[in-house]
């Protein structure tokens, strides 16, 4: 028999869990769904929990449900008098305003993370929805507004769920090699408006007549309300409809023919509604990688204060200007445009349609979700009450509220800090001993420490002070083998990642999808080495060796021989570019590759290194030493020449062809 009892047990603790956080959460003004995220993530893979969880299909399945369960329940309790003030101004906005929204984030993503238009495109249109459970929760949260000013976000909230999804979908597809026609763009929204619409008035017409000629128990009627609003959903679907237009409007309607029925389902269908709330944010907190975050979080946090303070706003007050709003109300419509599980739902769509470096865009779609939660979340409140629209007074608001808000708020940046700091430690931990010579003649004998593991490599950390003051042939013994052995220790770092990379380009090429964490891994060598997102193919040119022979000829003329100033002040062993200090040779040495590795000065190194690899040769300091040149800027005739009679004369290929330098330095 299976042991059912774990599983029962985690699922409840779960339940109670998640209702305990939701009172605390709202005593500290604390978005309900917000903490409910950053517990998924702490659950997952990255976090205490440590589980994995990368199951795409059933994420994206799961959450097409609970996103109709959440737009069944908002329509269930939209009175009649709600869609009459709001169907104008909020159909509006959910139509017009979700496509201006996705065209006036697109540049703006476009030049933030150095993307094609249609991909800047895609993230517009997965983040422009304003979302039904963000929305619908901020209305019961207790926050007293006009009217019309809810009505007309309800109804937008609840009508723009099926634009982004069409937006979303056709420009997957358009990525993914199958591009839609101009008049597919016109025809399939409006066909599926249309079929979703009929759908819905149809099946709640027919539930409302339901309720009217069927006794049923309480109880029964919330799962009926239901079930008939899933059947709604599933006919749009099967018709080429849209679901989420087709079950939102048959919770409308039901509520609008049998007003009785609709009051007596409404708590049972409320529970289920939060159930599927939290648990889809839960879920969509597991299932993304926080560690990607770290990557996206500067462009993503511009690009949500984009959308919120530019595209949202010029949105609202043009579409809004036809209306009879206040300035104050526009102004309160444009600030409170919540981003919640919808986008970061959406962002999942790339992912099964197989886009190219589709983790981007989950990733970035949470992370504007994260913003608009914790800015426009935590200050709807405050902002209605400042611009007079909740029937309080003006005063501001006492100052315990705003503590706890400050207070609740630095707990979420301090859980992302430390999601950040975890994986900075974990990708930086390098097998490598340092060792710390106190003379020169300490450091040209065996320094290997008694307590080193096994097979581990040691490297100088530093130069003895006593250096620079050694006679000349002491130090052109010692410096060569000192320099090339730190190239060498970052040479294999530098393998691992460029191994690891193409074996993730080869299973691509092959046809195989990649999981979420080996799509996250190419972003973040990416931008690691100052790719941009769109340079999948050509990463390979960037991730690979310098020549130690290279790095020590350019090592000996920068210092010469280490007698520079600056090698003793800040270990510049490379040259002292805008007096940068370096804690050890070990890290000035990966600062060095990187700069040849990324920087676009060294394109031609890069491209002539990567044609010694397709011909079959290993990267040397002799084949290389001619495309080295902008390093020094200017003239670099002279320097090159330098650098290839400096490698000639001492010798220096010997480090390329696998001979490990000797601590000694003996030559």
């Amino acid at each position: 028999m299976p042991d059912t009892g774990p599983l029962f047990f985690t699922l409840a603790l779960f339940a109670a869990g998640g209702i305990l956080m939701g009172a605390a959460g709202s005593r500290l003004g604390a978005p309900l769904l917000l903490i409910f995220l950053v517990a998924g993530m702490m659950a997952g893979s990255e976090g205490p929990g440590g589980i994995m969880f990368e199951e795409s299909v059933i994420t994206f399945f799961l959450g097409t449900a609970a996103i109709a369960v959440i737009l069944f329940e908002g329509g269930l309790r939209t009175q009649p008098k709600i869609i009459r003030q709001g169907i104008k101004p909020g159909s509006a906005l959910a139509f017009a305003g979700t496509v201006m929204t996705a065209f006036i984030v697109a540049p703006i993503a476009m030049w933030l993370f150095d993307m094609r238009f249609a991909n800047a495109l895609l993230l517009g249109a997965i983040v422009s929805s304003t979302d039904a459970a963000a929305v619908f929760a901020l209305a019961a949260s207790g926050v007293k507004l006009p009217e019309k000013v809810t009505a007309t976000l309800e109804v937008e909230s609840g009508f723009n769920d099926p634009i982004a999804i069409i937006l979303v979908m056709g420009l997957v597809e358009t990525l993914a090699g199958e591009p839609m026609t101009w008049w597919q763009w016109i025809v399939m929204p409006a066909y599926m408006l249309i079929a979703g619409g009929v759908a819905g008035y149809g099946i709640g017409w027919l539930s409302a007549w339901l309720f009217r000629h069927v006794r049923l128990p309480v109880g029964l009627k919330a799962i009926l309300a239901m079930v008939m609003g899933l059947l709604s959903f599933g006919l749009a679907d099967l018709l080429g409809g849209s679901g989420f237009i087709a079950i939102y409007i048959a919770g409308v309607v039901m509520a609008w023919k049998s007003p009785k029925a609709a009051s007596d389902a409404a708590p049972g269908v409320d529970g289920l509604a939060w159930l599927a709330q939290t648990g889809l944010f839960f879920l969509l907190g597991l299932y993304v990688t926080p560690s990607h975050l770290a990557i996206v979080a500067i462009p993503a946090a511009l690009t949500a204060m984009a959308l919120f303070l530019l595209a949202r706003p010029l949105a609202s007050f043009v579409l809004l200007a036809p209306f009879k709003f206040t300035v104050q109300e526009k102004g309160f419509i444009a600030w409170t445009g919540l981003r919640g599980a919808t986008p970061v739902f959406l962002g999942i769509m790339p992912l099964l349609g197989g886009a190219p470096n589709a983790s981007l865009y989950l990733s970035a779609a949470l992370a504007v979700v994260l913003v608009s939660l914790v800015v426009q979340g935590w200050t709807a409140p405050l902002v209605a009450r400042q611009l007079r629209l909740t029937g309080e007074t003006s005063a501001p608001p006492a100052r315990g509220e705003l503590f706890s808000r400050l207070g609740s708020m630095s707990i979420v940046l301090l859980a992302g800090m430390w999601f950040t700091m975890v994986h900075h430690s974990e990708a930086e931990t390098v097998p490598t001993v340092l060792v710390y010579p106190a003379t020169t003649t300490e450091m040209m004998t065996d320094m290997r420490p008694d307590d080193a593991p096994a097979g581990a490599d040691v490297v100088v950390a530093s130069f003895p002070s006593d250096f620079p003051g050694q006679p000349a042939e002491v130090r052109q013994a010692a410096y060569p083998p000192v320099i090339a052995a730190a190239m060498q220790e970052i040479n294999e770092e530098i393998l691992e990642q460029r191994t690891e990379l193409l074996a993730i380009l080869d299973k691509e090429a092959s046809g195989q999808a990649l999981s979420l964490e080996e799509q996250t891994r190419v972003d973040i060598l990416a931008r690691s080495y100052r790719g941009r997102y769109r340079e999948r193919a050509e990463l390979p040119e960037k991730i690979d060796i310098i020549p130690p022979s290279l790095a020590t000829a350019q090592s000996i003329l920068a210092t010469g021989w280490g007698s520079a100033e600056g090698l003793m002040e800040r270990n510049a062993i490379y040259g002292g570019r805008g007096g940068v200090e370096h804690e050890t040779i070990l890290e000035a040495t990966r600062a060095y590759a990187a700069y040849l590795n990324g920087h676009p000065a060294f394109e031609i190194f890069r491209e002539r290194r990567a044609a010694l690899r397709a011909a079959g040769e290993e990267p040397s300091g002799v084949a290389l030493a001619g495309a080295i040149g902008p390093y020094v800027g200017g003239d670099s005739t002279a320097y090159i020449a330098d650098i290839e009679a400096l490698m000639s004369a001492r010798q220096l290929d010997r480090f390329d062809l696998g001979d490990a330098p000797e601590l000694t330095g003996q030559e």
